[in-house]
């Protein structure tokens, strides 16, 4: 019998349950029973499409096959990435679609205006229109462009790692859809709004100017040297600088006695340690301020050490089985 949503097998139930001279109530009592079975028979996504059981990949190379408006493309699998697949210029070049002028990314204070395109991604036989963009930058390197998992027909995503150390314990964490910044996983017990993110894609954990400001503030933090420029996405660097933490926060399993902040970026009016010595900063200052929006993302420094890291589409859940660090 064929999948139904919840919600298909309601409208059939209502036909079933309700008296009908052509309709038996015992047949549909009996049907009914057998199409309520069948919706939960195999998960589906938020739009109620059913999903495969789950697909591994390797975290070190989490490339996937896919086609998009017939045309085949290797996409990189990361958390970073959820509601459109970015491409890289040369994969968007080969793309049989009509572009238009689309939505800008905000990095930080770095603003990248691109295309973007509607078309059909087909995935081991499941297809879904699809919202593809490009910025003009590489978004993946050794593939076509970069998917987040919410895109991929899979009810669990398996990363896998055949080079961590042995893992030390599992922890779940609830994951978050916020629309406009992605995947994230809550973690109040940090300080006020505070969130996780995690990106396989990036190499250093980081977080926001706001985030370090809490952090700092909570942890007894320090700045511990001095600025550079700190890799984000798409090309584009922004100054950050390493807090110290007299005492390291666990975050997600790990503990951080030292984290890279981005100085300039997403502070508000929370106030980094010892601020009027960092030049990045003061500059910051007299531009507009820019909004506090207090996040850590958790990079292959400390990923590197999960042996499994796994996502599940309903409800979405993160676990991950790692070399944790004790309390």
């Amino acid at each position: 019998m064929k999948s139904l949503s919840v919600m298909q097998a309601v409208r059939w139930w209502s036909l079933c349950a309700f008296p009908s001279p052509s309709r038996p109530r015992p047949y549909r009592a009996a049907l009914a029973i057998m199409l309520l079975a069948a919706a939960h028979a195999a998960p589906s996504d938020a739009r109620g499409k059913p999903m495969i059981d789950q697909i591994i990949l390797d975290a070190a190379d989490p490339v996937i096959d896919a086609e998009l408006a017939g045309q085949p493309f290797r996409l990189r699998v990361d958390l970073d990435q959820w509601d459109s697949i970015e491409l890289n210029p040369d994969a968007a070049a080969r793309l049989p679609v009509a572009w238009s002028a689309g939505r800008h990314i905000s990095v930080g204070r770095v603003t990248l205006w691109g295309s973007i395109a509607d078309t059909r991604l087909v995935i081991a036989g499941v297809k879904r229109p699809v919202l593809v963009a490009e910025h003009r930058r590489i978004a993946a390197e050794g593939a076509d462009g970069t998917i987040g998992p919410d895109l991929l027909p899979y009810a669990t995503i398996l990363w896998r790692s055949a080079t961590a150390p042995a893992d030390t314990g599992t922890i779940v964490l609830p994951i978050t859809l916020n629309e406009r910044t992605g995947l994230f996983a809550p973690a109040p017990a940090l300080g006020p709004d505070m969130t996780l993110r995690f990106s396989l894609g990036t190499a250093r954990s980081s977080g926001t100017a706001a985030a370090g400001a809490i952090l700092a503030q909570r942890y007894d933090g320090h700045f511990a040297g001095v600025s550079r420029p700190l890799p984000i996405m798409l090309g584009v660097s922004r100054p950050a600088r390493p807090i110290a933490f007299g005492r390291p926060p666990l975050m997600a399993g790990f503990r951080f006695p030292e984290l890279l902040v981005r100085t300039a970026d997403f502070r508000g009016d929370n106030a980094l340690p010892d601020e009027s010595l960092e030049a990045d900063i003061v500059v910051a200052r007299r531009e507009r301020p820019q909004g506090a929006e207090p996040w850590v993302t958790i990079g292959r420094d400390r990923l590197s050490r999960c042996a499994e890291i796994a996502y599940s589409a309903r409800p979405r859940t993160l676990t991950l089985r790692c070399a944790f660090d004790h309390e």
